[in-house]
């Protein structure tokens, strides 16, 4: 058996979507085990995935964030982690582009020097090609196709949801009602805020009060960070788990619900993982890379035609932009009636 070592931080996403192609690395060469060197935040549900023989998890919000002296004080832990599980391995697969990363790999190179010179690998993806298969590309040099990505990440979410027990029930399904669950918030990471990415927020106050009138429990869902998205939703009829639930326990909620509406922002990945249908948004990134197309009861909206700047994201900077019209460009009407279409189907099942 030999061992690599695979840097990936990052956001919920980005380790989803490694985490396939790992998932379909390790079917191909199964006398290779991988060391996953990933975030305190999403480490959890990485482990509960089980792609990894090894999860690292090091300090990474306070990498990024913080005064100079905290910063140096999480590398100093983060060196510490990696030493206490270092092994002599094979090769190292940085899956980042900034080279601060590298820094990561530091222990590995002290157990094995000849790594500094041979048999490391810097992650640099096409923007707007599938990224689980970029990932896979990144490891082997092999590609993969939507269709077989989307059952790979099917089964890894069959695998978390099984083995998972979520003793909190945190709404109760009524019969005659179908359950939206909307994801308004989200876009934004320890570094910046990604509001571009956003649907407006107006647009799903309008999408929930038409659900409400057709009699459908809306769930709003987030992170604590989304607080601001409540008063939006004040007065109306709407099921509030926003900051209330972790990230295992936000993909068993939606699991639970019957239809999903998201942006493109993490939540949208952890949906991936269920059978649920999905409606996802896109405006200026490249639903190319991220949508699960050969997924079910997926329905993909993108801006109009009309929006030649879209989309604008490069794999790191967006356009110079203060007025998504991208993302404008997206209506409530067609949102919703791809919504019923989906429910029509969910129900015949």
């Amino acid at each position: 058996m030999s061992r690599i070592l695979f840097i990936k931080l990052g956001a919920i996403g980005d380790v989803i979507q490694a985490a396939v192609a790992v998932e379909r690395f390790k079917l191909s060469n199964p006398n290779v085990l991988v060391d996953w060197v990933v975030g305190q935040s999403i480490s959890g549900l990485l482990e509960s995935l089980k792609v990894a023989d090894k999860v690292i998890a090091v300090p990474e919000q306070a990498l990024l964030t913080g005064p100079l002296a905290q910063r140096i004080k999480a590398l100093l832990i983060s060196w510490f982690l990696l030493l206490s599980h270092c092994q002599k391995y094979k090769a190292i697969y940085i899956a980042h582009t900034n080279w601060q990363y590298d820094l990561f790999a530091l222990p590995a190179y002290a157990c094995n020097p000849r790594l500094i010179f041979q048999m490391q690998k810097r992650f640099f993806p096409a923007t707007k090609e599938y990224r689980v298969s970029e990932y896979l590309k990144f490891l082997s040099g092999n590609t993969i196709d939507v269709i077989e990505g989307a059952s790979i990440l099917q089964g890894l979410g069959n695998r978390l949801l099984s083995n998972n027990l979520f003793k909190q029930s945190f709404f109760e399904k009524k019969q005659q009602r179908k359950t939206v669950a909307l994801v308004s918030g989200g876009s934004r990471n320890a570094l910046r805020d990604d509001f571009l990415r956003r649907w407006p927020i107006e647009r799903y106050v309008e999408l929930a009060k038409l659900f409400i009138s057709a009699d459908c429990e809306v769930v709003l869902v987030g992170a604590n960070s989304d607080q601001w998205v409540k008063s939006y939703f004040e007065g109306l009829r709407t099921i509030d788990l926003i900051g209330k639930s972790s990230l295992l326990e936000l993909v068993a909620v939606l699991d639970k619900a019957d239809l999903i509406i998201t942006h493109d922002t993490g939540p949208l990945h952890l949906a991936t993982l269920t059978s649920t249908p999905l409606i996802t948004l896109f405006g200026p990134t490249p639903a190319t890379a991220v949508a699960p197309v050969g997924r079910q009861n997926l329905r993909v909206f993108k801006a109009s035609k009309e929006i030649v700047c879209a989309p604008c994201y490069d794999g790191k900077n967006y356009a110079d932009c203060s007025n998504p019209i991208c993302m404008k460009s997206i209506s409530v009407d067609k949102v919703f009636a791809a919504s019923q279409n989906l429910l029509k189907n969910k129900a015949s099942l």
